[in-house]
């Protein structure tokens, strides 16, 4: 459809892991670029939000499946559309393609609009409205998002963070791709390695700015299954689900 956005990218070598496997986190991190491009594009960006609304973009959440990991040097087709919104949330979708046009990647993602001055919620359908393209209603995925289970802390493997300079994004907070890396270093390196990442999910509840401390909350649900819980006080600042099968 013309109204989707697309664009391309290349898996370098900042975006593999050892095994020469795009990364989850590199796949995550192009579908953002690609969302940012077009919502530069449809004129609700990240300066036009700024200047206009004093606000920005935010993650509430995101869920993807990877059918087939890219590997270093792969090009990939990135195409991302919105489709739908509410007061307080805007859904967008995306996909993953390589040369061949083979689906590797597909996801859904929820956003809200946040004030710079106070990080209250803005009302989305008040800005977005007026914008026809940006509601690509009868463009479905069936694919949800979904809420991410807290864990006891007597269940699970404990570790510590503190948001660096280098973990910042154009918000001045935690970028919304860290999370994921930090979750995925919770886990067992020799797992990591053995194991594909099949399915993504992460909950963004609240903002981590420099130097806030963080505890990692990490439990083994199933064989293949770990969640971790990122706790800021006695807050759940971020959820990550992640579900692997054994690498061929």
């Amino acid at each position: 459809m013309a109204d989707k956005f697309t664009t391309t990218f290349q898996v370098y070598t900042n975006n593999a892991d050892s095994q020469m496997r795009a990364k989850s986190g590199a796949l995550f991190a192009f579908f953002i670029e690609a969302a940012s491009m077009h919502a530069e594009q449809l004129g609700i960006g990240h300066q036009s939000l700024h200047h206009n609304y004093n606000a920005f973009w935010a993650l509430s959440k995101v869920h993807f499946e990877i059918a087939k990991t890219p590997i270093w040097h792969d090009k990939i087709t990135v195409t991302t559309w919105p489709s739908g919104y509410n007061r307080l949330f805007a859904r967008r979708y995306f996909q993953i393609r390589n040369d061949s046009n083979e689906l590797l990647v597909e996801g859904a993602s929820d956003w809200v609009i946040m004030s710079f001055a106070n990080r209250a919620l803005c009302n989305v359908q008040d800005i977005v409205g007026g914008i026809d393209k940006f509601n690509l209603e009868q463009e479905h995925l069936n694919l949800n998002t979904s809420k991410v289970p807290q864990i006891k802390a007597e269940n699970a493997i404990k570790t510590n963070r503190t948001v660096m300079f280098s973990d910042l994004d154009m918000n001045n907070h935690l970028t919304s791709m860290r999370y994921l890396d930090w979750a995925e270093d919770c886990i067992n390196i020799d797992f990591i390695n053995s194991h594909l990442v099949k399915s993504v999910d992460i909950n963004f509840q609240h903002e981590l700015p420099i130097n806030t401390n963080a505890s990692l909350l990490c439990q083994q649900t199933t064989d293949n299954e770990f969640v971790i819980n990122g706790i800021n006080g006695d807050k759940m600042a971020f959820g990550v689900k992640l579900v692997f099968a054994n690498a061929e």
